[in-house]
């Protein structure tokens, strides 16, 4: 009696299985079906100026991407949930040569813990570009003003949204998708194609050849106050 129940039992386990892999999928599905609509495009007032630390040790200003496209989000190191899911996405649109000339910048939300030995190995985990892909510190209090006052985007300690925000080549925000989305990546690449797709307009280009030609002066400068240093040290 009992080995003839035996198949019954295991094909009841086998469509228990079954029906639960089924319910699990249809619930991802409409998890991301319900994210195709979300997401906030706008035209908004060009940022202000801030600055941070790259990885590399450099200061990553936002005044010096003007004329460029480019894209913030936050995250720390150790995030343990949505971070490795996020910089997976934006790894792949950082991949696509279609977005070369994009720059990706990435704000860490735990600076004490997230140096820049441990911002380089980061990077080094999703191959990042250094040229197109920074990650950036600063005094925690400073990086919340960065995302509150410039990006409308709440910030806490160790606690950020999961938002790409698409700045134009005027500094205007142009809008904000939830990089964890595969259907709002989606959006954030339509979205910087179209970005890119619109020439700097001549005031730009007049700001950036002023912009080229003020530090070639300080460079110039910053020459000459060498050279008058060697000549009074007998060199």
């Amino acid at each position: 009696m009992k080995r003839d129940a035996l198949p019954y039992w295991l094909s009841l386990m086998v469509l228990l299985v079954a029906c639960y892999g089924g319910w699990k999928w249809y619930q991802v599905r409409q998890f991301e079906a319900s994210r195709e609509f979300g997401g906030v495009a706008f035209a908004g007032p060009p940022l202000k100026e801030f600055e941070l630390t790259e990885r590399s040790g450099e200061p990553f200003r936002s005044a010096d991407m003007r004329g460029k496209v480019w894209v913030a989000s936050f995250f720390f190191a150790s995030c343990p949930g949505q971070c490795p899911r996020l910089n997976a996405n934006i790894k792949h649109l950082h991949e696509q040569p279609e977005l070369a000339d994009v720059t990706w910048v990435s704000i860490t939300v735990d600076p004490d813990n997230d140096t820049l030995p441990v911002l380089r190995d980061y990077a080094d985990r999703y191959r990042a570009d250094p040229r197109r892909w920074l990650f950036c510190r600063g005094e925690f209090d400073y990086i919340k003003r960065v995302g509150e006052d410039f990006f409308k985007l709440e910030v806490s300690w160790k606690g950020h949204k999961d938002y790409a925000v698409v700045v134009d080549r005027q500094g205007k925000v142009r809008g904000m998708y939830d990089a964890t989305s595969i259907n709002q990546s989606q959006k954030l690449r339509v979205l910087l194609l179209e970005c890119l797709a619109e020439k700097p307009t001549q005031s730009e280009a007049t700001t950036d050849l002023a912009a080229g030609a003020k530090r070639s002066q300080a460079t110039s400068a910053q020459k000459q106050d060498n050279c008058a240093k060697l000549d009074s040290c007998g060199f």
